[in-house]
């Protein structure tokens, strides 16, 4: 492997979409965005439930497939699924896209789903949780892919500890925890602590840069406020560093978000986007 792998999470390539509207669904041709990150650097390419479906409708899985070949991607990521511990019709519409990405995952050959809590927040049932986690985690592994749990300030699974402690429960190798440094921060959490994270329960990890300040709520400021890695106010490469002192070798990836960023050309914000990150793993910072 690479001294280092980014992957291009799906709102970095995504353009002028709404994540926050009723359709988040990317404006941008598929074309475009794989070839746009692959020419920027990125050796991995997100994408998201709708935009997966659109592709597999306008193209098929297979053809997608050779469309990420011929762009040189090692590495295929799909997001996001919620409410797959939920009741109801909440969890009915869940495992409508869990049984997709599932789908989808065994089709491209995607290294992990990347899933989440209930971004409402509320308390915790842990056992339940971790129940419903390790009969997602065995259905990953019968799909070929893993699932990475991803803790959010404003949900209800806020931080890695809180994840891990589901994980741990699991044990289950297509399992883990997916860390991000923008939700990290923004819990509070000191970024050196994560050097002791046990590396067999990391799923993968995500960068990107903030401000100090929080503008508006939590969700509006992760969807509509992030910066380039190194041109925030994070501390970038004490997590980067962090995270190498757990014995994690695995990809990186940059999930770009703001309002500013949606404005620019597809082809120059993914650029940016890469240039800014890969200076962390080229030059002594």
């Amino acid at each position: 492997m690479p001294e280092f792998e980014l992957i291009a999470a799906c709102w970095t390539t995504a353009g002028a979409c709404e994540p926050l509207g009723a359709d988040d669904r990317s404006p941008v041709p598929i074309r475009d965005r794989l070839e746009a990150a692959s020419r920027a650097g990125f050796a991995g390419f997100g994408i998201r439930h709708g935009d997966l479906l659109d592709v597999e409708r306008e193209l098929g899985f297979s053809e997608f497939r050779r469309m990420l070949d011929g762009n040189g991607f090692a590495h295929v990521e799909l997001e996001f699924l919620e409410g797959w511990y939920a009741a109801g019709d909440e969890r009915r519409r869940s495992d409508v896209q869990r049984a997709d990405l599932l789908r989808a995952a065994e089709a491209l050959g995607a290294i992990r789903i990347k899933v989440g809590g209930h971004f409402a927040g509320g308390p915790l049932d842990v056992d339940h949780v971790a129940d419903e986690f390790g009969a997602l985690a065995e259905q990953a592994r019968r799909a070929g892919t893993t699932v990475g749990i991803e803790p959010m300030p404003f949900a209800d699974v806020k931080t890695p500890e809180m994840a891990l402690e589901i994980v741990s429960k699991v044990a289950h190798p297509h399992g883990g925890v997916y860390i991000d440094i923008w939700h990290v921060t923004r819990a509070g959490v000191d970024v050196a602590s994560l050097a002791s994270f046990p590396v067999e329960h990391i799923a993968g990890v995500e960068l990107d840069d903030a401000d100090a300040d929080v503008r508006g709520t939590l969700i509006e400021d992760t969807f509509n406020n992030r910066r380039f890695p190194g041109e925030g106010d994070l501390d970038v490469r004490g997590f980067i560093d962090a995270i190498k002192k757990t014995g994690y070798t695995g990809t990186w990836g940059v999930e770009m978000l703001s309002t500013d960023y949606r404005q620019l050309p597809v082809a120059e914000a993914t650029r940016r986007a890469f240039d800014t990150t890969a200076q962390f793993f080229t030059h002594d910072a």
